[in-house]
């Protein structure tokens, strides 16, 4: 009896003991993510749809993969009546932007659990998505300015077009397979973490969905 209570009372000791260790660990992951290190570099381009030019570019955050694209967008107005088409009344705008989509980790939620016991370090990651959309608007280049004195465009057109703009770009951007970039360089990145702190020939690494 005496020798299951102190069988028992070893393993509490033992779990309880690798929280500090895992603690440190998100720590010093958290300030890798933050500092953007970046450490490795895989390339995807595509050309789907309008988008003229898509490639991915790893980075140190946890967004871990930046996607940059450059999209043409088209924004056509005219006035109707009965909704027929009033000939000689269409506006029509032919335009591009830069930009970059990130995607990642939400690094909160990501949870590190190390077992001396059994030398395995266990890591779940939450799911990967896309953290952000942005434009550069330096970028800005107009193709076609069909302005018409009769159909005028108005600032909410041009945002409703931009927001069109951003989606088809995210779209783009995950069939060409910036969340499993995101994952793989999630797991090299922290993979080479931990390999300074353990020995990875004893220990075993999983990767969790």
């Amino acid at each position: 009896m005496e020798q299951k209570r102190g069988s028992r009372s070893g393993r509490y000791r033992a779990r309880h003991a690798n929280r500090p260790r895992a603690l440190i660990l998100v720590a010093a992951l958290l300030l890798l993510a933050v500092a953007g290190l970046a450490v490795f570099a895989v390339q995807l381009t595509g050309n789907i749809s309008r988008t003229t030019a898509f490639g991915l570019k790893n980075i140190g955050e946890l967004a871990t993969q930046a996607g940059y694209f450059t999209t043409v967008q088209t924004i056509s107005k005219s006035r109707d009546v009965l909704g027929i088409v009033v000939p000689g009344t269409q506006s029509n705008y032919v335009y591009s932007y830069d930009g970059v989509i990130k995607a990642g980790i939400d690094f909160e939620e990501l949870d590190i659990s190390v077992d001396d016991l059994r030398h395995e370090i266990t890591i779940r990651f939450p799911e990967f998505r896309i953290l952000s959309t942005e434009i550069d608007d330096d970028s800005f280049t107009l193709y076609n300015d069909g302005a018409n004195l009769f159909t005028s465009l108005k600032l909410e057109d041009v945002n409703r077009s931009n927001t069109e703009l951003k989606k088809a770009a995210r779209e783009t951007a995950v069939r060409n397979g910036i969340l499993e970039n995101a994952r793989t360089n999630a797991e090299l990145l922290i993979r080479g973490f931990l390999a300074g702190m353990y020995d990875l020939s004893v220990y075993t690494i999983r990767f969790l969905p």
